[in-house]
């Protein structure tokens, strides 16, 4: 099985629309998914609150909404843990049918898992999240 796992806030958002999901990086997510048929999981913060603390969180909502809305599944979410490439790993050793994976983040880089990120330029900095070059080299990480 391939496996995206998706930060939000810097991916599929912008610097110019913080919180709400551009139409052309939701695209380009899709036609990855479509292209590969990875299945897609939520590392990003936002599904801290939403699913852990019990507290609304209407950024997550959102996200699922547009998601399904789009006819993009999320198949699952990382647990909350220390940090973000701690929820990667422990997903992955409890998901062992998991062959290839690309992490999509413009927050962190993980050095232990370099050779399976994209790591986008952060949103704070003026990123603009995913964009028609990065494309090519996520379908080229799960397509190993």
């Amino acid at each position: 099985m391939k496996v995206i796992f998706l930060d939000f806030n810097g991916v599929l958002d912008n610097s110019e629309n913080y919180n709400i999901v551009d139409e052309e990086n939701l695209s380009i997510l899709k036609e990855v998914i479509d292209e590969t048929g990875a299945k897609l999981v939520i590392s990003s913060s936002v599904k801290n609150t939403f699913f852990y603390s019990g507290h609304h969180n209407r950024i997550m909502e959102y996200l699922i909404d547009v998601l399904t809305e789009n006819n993009i599944e999320i198949y699952g979410l990382t647990p909350w843990l220390k940090n973000r490439e701690m929820e990667i790993q422990d997903y992955l050793e409890k998901n062992p049918d998991i062959s290839e994976y690309c992490i999509i983040d413009d927050d962190f880089y993980f050095e232990s898992m370099k050779e399976h990120m994209v790591k986008l330029k952060h949103q704070l900095l003026g990123g603009n999240g995913l964009k028609e070059t990065d494309k090519n080299q996520i379908i080229k990480i799960l397509k190993r």
